[in-house]
């Protein structure tokens, strides 16, 4: 007697630390404003119950020959498991149909009936004292399973069908680790009741499902990988998942998209410490307007609110008056570390899919810069006729190479005389009949949201290769030309083996061919870059870093990667007609890169001026307008020969 029942109490108290430790951790991780979060909840402290009241149970049917009052305890710990186990199953149906957006499809009536079967399970418990029918005990009082228990059992099978069935229906929508932790629940489960049912001695039921619970934390409640820990909202991976889920269930979405135009200055001003900061409070802000489950941060300067509602029009919200609360918000200042700072703000409202009709649409929106004349203001539906034009250009993108709309232009690139012709750089443009000449800045983002900058960077590659085999660039004083490199391309894993075999294939000097990498892209994994370039320059190719002054990482770009030229990006130059400030800055650039030993190339050379400032500077190569805008291979050749 006595070893059975520490055999049982092992059970019960594995059971009771299992999900006691699963509260605990949810807690800690402050997982617990969700519906889903509730109600995981509730099932771990249905369990903890349970696990108490068998507890007690053993030691009162093993000690109660010794303590007479105990026969009594015996039968309040049972009532109470009953009468709280049965919402077990209940709350686990509730769980699922929470998970997988099912009550979104359904109106009220239909959450009501589904609590119908619980609340005849809960009356069968109630009356149970007075009618014995769920179970009873005799009269040496040894517990006696009567007929309305397999009714309870029944009943707590057909919600797990209901459940299992929600599941499957919504599988594809669902991320595909949630799917099997829910398998996994639903077999652990299952295991453990079908175990105890047959073998009453073997309490097992408790165990798995705390088990069970377990797994669901560690998976469906665990939500790591899709927060933005510091700020604690959703990162640009869970929208996008977020996003292509409830349009797969048929949700109508309202989307706000708030842009802060001037957080990349503040940015470089203030420093990173300060634009957390800001973060944090402009999240906590729009956590007063909307639940935490609806807030996203795709981007640095970026947050994205998600309002769901179904056909029955459940849920809407006035999208126009929360944009315009935050509108107002934005007109005051954020102080930060006792710092006032304003941030513009550009507001725009959608509807998926009535006013914008595809995700990719939709992330554009979102990724995509604002037109220039629409700053610290709210965007609604014809004010978004920005967007129809991306939808048109990405079109034009999609069709551009099968039908011979790209062309690549040459920018020449002269030495520090302002006479010999040191280069050029080849520069992407796409001309359509219908939306006119279209430039890389509008196209390119496109291009590289929908997958086709790959197509794109070999094409420019091979235009650039053909020319070189074709001898003029040699035959006009050339020693290279430039070609721009994309991010996304330098991360394919075959990147320098696929650039190789194209230059092979035209049998050309690779010395001939300088790529460019922006700054920006540099900072981004100097590693993975820093490899590349020096794979890439064994074999001859020449690197320049672009537009340097315009990004984050100057001096670590510089001090990584292997570069042969930096150019300077043209509003240094601009800057520095500007004020004495500015002229100390172009001189200190020069300066320090020539230290270094780098070739420096400026860019937006315009006047006679730039020209003679630059020869001072001894500065190696000139670009811009001065010498000539972006032109065709053909007004290229002519240009130097009539030069």
């Amino acid at each position: 007697m006595m070893y059975d029942m520490l055999f049982h109490v092992a059970f019960y108290c594995a059971a009771f630390l299992v999900c006691l430790t699963t509260i605990v951790f949810t807690r800690l991780q402050k997982r617990t404003d969700l519906g889903q979060n509730k109600i995981f909840l509730i099932m771990n402290y249905i369990v903890i119950i349970n696990s108490v009241t068998c507890i007690c149970t053993e030691i009162f049917q093993t000690f109660m020959g010794l303590v007479p009052v105990f026969s009594k305890c015996i039968l309040v710990s049972q009532f109470i498991y009953f009468l709280v186990h049965i919402a077990l199953a209940p709350s686990l149906y509730n769980y699922v149909m929470t998970v997988t957006d099912s009550f979104s499809f359904n109106p009220q009536i239909i959450k009501f009936l589904g609590m119908i079967p619980f609340i005849i399970s809960e009356l069968f418990v109630i009356t149970n004292p007075l009618t014995g029918y769920v179970y009873y005990y005799n009269s040496n009082m040894q517990f006696v399973r009567n007929w309305a228990e397999v009714v309870l059992y029944l009943i707590s099978l057909a919600y797990m069908i209901v459940a299992t069935g929600c599941l499957l229906l919504s599988w594809n929508t669902i991320r595909k680790r949630n799917r099997y932790a829910l398998v996994y629940f639903f077999c652990v489960t299952l295991f453990g009741v079908v175990m105890q049912f047959i073998y009453i001695g073997v309490k097992s039921e408790l165990f798995c499902e705390g088990l069970a619970l377990m797994g669901l934390m560690l998976t469906v409640e665990n939500e790591d990988d899709r927060l933005n820990t510091l700020i604690g909202v959703y990162n640009r991976n869970a929208l996008r998942m977020d996003l292509t889920s409830l349009l797969a269930r048929k949700h109508i979405i309202n989307v706000i998209c708030l842009k802060m135009t001037n957080m990349d200055a503040i940015s470089r001003i203030t420093g990173l410490s300060y634009t957390d900061q800001m973060l944090v409070q402009i999240s906590d802000y729009l956590k007063t307007l909307v639940d935490r489950s609806s807030i996203y941060h795709p981007n640095p300067d970026t947050m994205v609110l998600v309002l769901k509602y179904d056909r029955y029009q459940k849920g809407k919200k006035d999208v126009l008056g929360i944009a315009k609360r935050i509108y107002n918000r934005f007109q005051s200042e954020w102080t930060v570390h006792g710092v006032p700072i304003k941030l513009s703000p550009v507001i725009m409202t959608a509807e998926v899919p009535t006013s914008i009709n595809s995700i990719d649409t939709l992330m554009y929106m979102i990724d995509g810069p604002v037109p220039k004349d629409v700053e610290n203001t709210i965007l609604t539906h014809d004010d978004l006729q920005f967007l129809m034009r991306r939808s048109a250009v990405e079109e034009v993108v999609t069709k551009g190479l099968s039908e011979g709309k790209f062309e690549v232009y040459y920018q020449p690139t002269y030495c520090t005389d302002g006479v010999q012709l040191h280069g050029a750089e080849a520069l992407i443009r796409l001309h359509d009949q219908g939306l006119g000449e279209l430039y890389p800045d509008e196209f390119i983002p496109i291009a590289e949201q929908t997958g086709y900058i790959d197509d794109i960077d070999d094409f420019v590659l091979q235009q650039v290769c053909a020319f070189i085999k074709s001898g003029e660039p040699q035959r006009m004083g050339m020693d290279c030309i430039n070609v721009n490199l994309s991010v996304l391309q330098c991360m394919r894993d075959d990147f320098v083996s696929h650039i190789i075999g194209i230059v092979d294939e035209y049998g050309i000097p690779k010395s001939f061919i300088n790529f460019e990498i922006t700054e920006s892209v540099s900072a981004s994994d100097y590693e993975l870059l820093s490899d590349v370039i020096k794979r890439l320059k064994e074999h001859g190719f020449q690197f320049s870093m672009d537009d340097y002054g315009t990004g984050y990482s100057n001096m670590h770009s510089l001090f990584t990667l292997d570069f042969d030229i930096v150019k300077i990006d043209k509003s240094i130059l601009w800057d520095s007609d500007k004020s004495e400030r500015g002229e100390i800055i172009l001189e200190n650039c020069i300066h320090m890169i020539k230290q270094m030993k780098r070739k420096i190339l400026v860019e937006g050379v315009e006047t006679k001026a730039h020209v003679e400032k630059l020869q001072a500077l001894g500065v190696d190569f000139y670009q811009g307008y001065y010498f000539s805008k972006p032109i065709t291979k053909t007004q290229l050749l002519d240009y130097c020969k009539a030069g």
